[in-house]
């Protein structure tokens, strides 16, 4: 959570400079990094969920981290993380008033140690686990108390190949109680793919690509769930950032999930396809992208669940921001662009369009939940969004955010009990980070 070191690129030293790699020992590799993060953010919700609720309220978070690492990182090395964060949501009155993911009073985010060579590691204790690009399990740092998991995970790294498996618990978060890992949940994952930075293969190969097997569990006193996820990512880049006027890239990635949930089977699936275009000699280097989406839905005339249920993902950074419609039943068609025009401020600006796939299931939210039932409803549309967000680097380490979104009701949201007013969301706030 340590904010770039712009001084060290300017040949400049900053204040921070002092904090990082604090040597411990005259003779022995053994250093010491501080961190810290301040973060205020104000928000106003008008037709929350469509409907006709409005607020306004806003969000603080404190975190403050210890690294101790010994050893040479090309070498053996070991590693102690401690980070703690205080979390706090003020005058939320929208349904679910303070939520897990507002706030959360003195905790503990990360505490883990680990020992490795090179880039291979073996890792135990209280962490934040994020894979691929996150849509099936991730970080979502736009939430206040970001997600943490306590368990084990492991990377071995053998050349351009990476084989990554983790055994963890979600942490249940108490609002002012000490956190603890779900002793109901647990997720258990292996991938292998290509490492980090690694060139292809063979030429005409991806550039990423990834395939992991992630198995989910949850038991409740009545019933037992257990969810298997099978799936793939590739990328593939035609030209290179040093010598190309514009270099595309194409990702796809797909999975299907089976297993059982009580006395019901699975069988579900998702895939998404996105070009993305960036023009690298014009100013700002402005990129594009275009993608598509489409994850399975709940089809009332079988006996199984065909919905695709996401996992523990980084919701926010997928399928728009105002966090109004998830992934299961949806075709989502969307459009990103960014632009940096100067090297302190950054924009972005998304639209995205949702469609129902099967018009005898509903839509669901981003926490798999039915946001609004079928209701005997021959409309396809569901809605459109469209995003607008900047942030100003204003300092090495102070940066100031604004943006908003706008929800627009489709056919399907206006012609069905609900509600179908126009959604607009939006926030301005703050983060210092060192």
């Amino acid at each position: 959570m340590s904010a770039p070191a712009a001084s060290a690129a300017a040949g400049t030293r900053d204040w921070s400079d002092g904090l990082k790699a604090i040597p411990l020992h005259q003779r022995w590799p053994l250093t010491l990094t501080l961190s810290g993060q301040a973060r205020w953010r104000e928000e106003f919700m008008r037709a929350y969920n469509l409907g006709t609720l409005r607020d306004d309220y806003g969000f603080t978070r404190l975190m403050v981290g210890a690294d101790l690492r010994a050893g040479h990182p090309k070498r053996f090395h070991g590693r102690v993380l401690t980070e703690l964060r205080d979390a706090q949501a003020l005058s939320r009155t929208l349904p679910g008033g303070t939520r897990a993911t507002d706030g959360d009073r003195h905790d503990i985010q990360n505490l883990y140690a680990d020992i490795g060579f090179g880039q291979s590691f073996v890792r135990y204790g209280r962490q934040e686990v994020s894979l691929n690009r996150e849509r099936l399990v991730g970080v979502p740092d736009w939430a206040n108390t970001r997600r943490g998991s306590e368990g084990t995970r492991a990377q071995l790294v053998r050349g351009r190949l990476v084989l990554e498996g983790a055994d963890i618990r979600p942490m249940i978060v108490r609002l002012d109680r000490g956190n603890r890992a779900d002793s109901t949940a647990r997720l258990r994952t292996l991938s292998l793919g290509s490492a980090p930075g690694a060139r292809p293969l063979a030429r005409g190969l991806p550039t990423q690509w990834n395939g992991y097997w992630y198995e989910q569990t949850i038991r409740t006193p009545s019933s037992l769930t257990r969810r298997l996820t099978t799936g793939a990512r590739t990328v593939w880049q035609l030209g290179t950032p040093s010598a190309s006027r514009i270099v595309t890239s194409m990702e796809f990635e797909g999975a299907l999930q089976h297993g059982h949930a009580g006395t019901r089977e699975l069988q579900a699936w998702f895939w998404v396809v996105e070009t993305q275009l960036q023009w690298r000699r014009v100013r700002g280097m402005p990129s594009l992208a275009l993608g598509l989406e489409e994850a399975s839905s709940d089809r009332t005339a079988t006996p199984g669940n065909e919905a695709f249920a996401v996992l523990y993902p980084a919701a926010h950074q997928h399928g728009g921001f105002a966090d109004v419609i998830g992934r299961p039943n949806v075709a989502e068609l969307h459009a990103i662009s960014s632009w940096d025009p100067t090297p302190s401020l950054s924009l972005r600006g998304a639209w995205y369009r949702f469609d129902r796939r099967q018009l005898d299931d509903g839509v669901y939210n981003k926490q798999n939940g039915l946001f609004r039932a079928a209701s005997g409803s021959s409309a396809r549309h569901v809605a459109d969004e469209v995003d607008l967000t900047a942030a100003w680097k204003a300092t090495a380490h102070l940066r100031v955010l604004i943006g908003g979104a706008t929800v627009l009701p489709g056919a399907f949201l206006s012609t069905t009990p609900g509600g179908a007013h126009v959604e607009h969301w939006g926030y301005v706030g703050t983060t210092f980070a060192f």
